[in-house]
């Protein structure tokens, strides 16, 4: 076990999921900030990252959209190509 899977061990065994919320907002703050910069139109996701995304998009700070069975990020209410859906 290394160093950083043993705080992640601890810090669950203290906050449990108190601290889920938090540490999944920000990571979804820090993919959104990443979605609006020019040329990152769409944020590929997978493994542990996937359910984080799925709470991040019922939160509304992005989309999830699938191409081939894959995950991705887009900002909510655009397309990858970044014209607007329509609703």
């Amino acid at each position: 076990m290394t160093i950083s899977e043993f705080l992640v061990a601890v810090r669950n065994q203290l906050f449990g999921s108190a601290w889920d919320p938090v540490a999944r907002g920000a990571w979804c703050r820090k993919q959104r900030r990443h979605l609006g910069l020019p040329g990152h139109a769409v944020l590929w996701v997978r493994g542990s990252a996937v359910p984080w995304a799925e709470w991040g998009a019922r939160h509304g700070y992005f989309a999830v959209e699938h191409m081939n069975g894959l995950p991705y990020l887009s900002l909510a209410g655009a397309s990858a190509d970044g014209s607007q859906r329509a609703s």
